[in-house]
């Protein structure tokens, strides 16, 4: 088969792509336009409806067995390799240096823990499904929490990590927030989620995938919780785990997040979404058809 013939062949897959994510990028951008004009940081049940979230519970230690909303598995604890406490570096914080310093002591050491992990799957030549680089790149950076041309943000976003190639969609990241922490969803945890994954299904390189995983490892002072979440194509699907205590610097805490930080990414995110796709004019047919004839060479 020819380069023409494989364009025509590829050209209906993207059209319906293309037409289909635009109606998934209209409701994330309802819903990251509603959540930051919100006048309250804690996200009700009303709130949730409205918006179209569906929130879910994520076990960390007893993972669902649904195969339809598993996206990533933690590592298993086999295959975790002994981490170094001795070189660990436990970061000490006291009350008057305020909640900056707090929840940037959690962050830094599990930064630490998974750092000494990946030395030793790199000193040992193991291949690993993730590279830890930048995985959004917006402005104004409203998913990570720095400074917008108005207003700074009550969180930031750190640790950044994606999957090695372009078949997988799945990243994650931690969110560090200036606050106390809440048992209901926040607005800082909503807000850089939607972001990131409404930044990544717009790159060229995940043109053939419909379902873009997020997991955000979500920091409160000494306290922090997993959220993992994905666009259905009806709702944006959140679960969220209980909170872990890190004030006492339990070893077994640090584990677990390492494990999730590292988890194996599964889950089909190339079936077509079950829903009905925007119509596209002739104008973005035809940049389309641009972007084709450039990526297989034909004029």
């Amino acid at each position: 088969m020819g380069a023409r013939e494989e364009m025509e062949e590829v050209r209906p897959l993207v059209i319906e792509r293309v037409s289909k994510m635009r109606i998934v990028l209209d409701h994330l951008n309802r819903i990251f336009r509603e959540t930051k004009a919100l006048e309250h940081t804690a996200l009700t049940d009303r709130c949730l409806k409205d918006l179209g979230i569906k929130l879910s519970f994520l076990n960390l230690n007893e993972p669902s067995q649904d195969n339809s909303m598993i996206f990533y598995k933690p590592l298993p604890k086999e295959e975790l390799p002994q981490v170094d406490w001795d070189h660990a570096d436990f970061h000490d914080w006291e009350e008057r240096f305020g909640y900056s310093s707090e929840c940037r002591r959690v962050d830094l050491t599990l930064f630490k823990v998974t750092m000494n992990v990946w030395g030793q799957w790199f000193r040992n030549d193991k291949q690993q499904p993730w590279a830890h680089r930048k995985c959004y790149n917006e402005y104004p950076s409203i998913g990570t929490g720095e400074w917008g041309p108005y207003a700074p943000y009550e969180w930031q976003t750190h640790r950044e990590i994606e999957g090695d190639e372009p078949f997988i969609s799945h990243c994650s990241f931690s969110i560090i927030h200036y606050a106390d922490p809440e048992e209901p969803l926040r607005r800082s945890e909503v807000l850089p989620i939607v972001a990131y994954m409404k930044w990544r299904m717009r790159q060229i390189i995940y043109l053939e995938h419909y379902t873009f995983l997020v997991l955000a490892v979500s920091i409160f002072r000494s306290k922090a919780r997993i959220l993992q979440a994905h666009y259905d194509g009806q709702h944006l699907q959140i679960f969220k785990s209980d909170f872990y205590d890190f004030k006492e610097n339990i070893k077994e805490n640090y584990e677990l997040f390492v494990r999730w930080t590292y988890s194996i990414p599964c889950g089909d995110t190339f079936t077509p979404l079950c829903i009905e796709g925007e119509k596209l004019e002739d104008p973005a047919i035809r940049r389309l058809d641009k972007f084709l004839k450039k990526v297989y060479k034909v004029k």
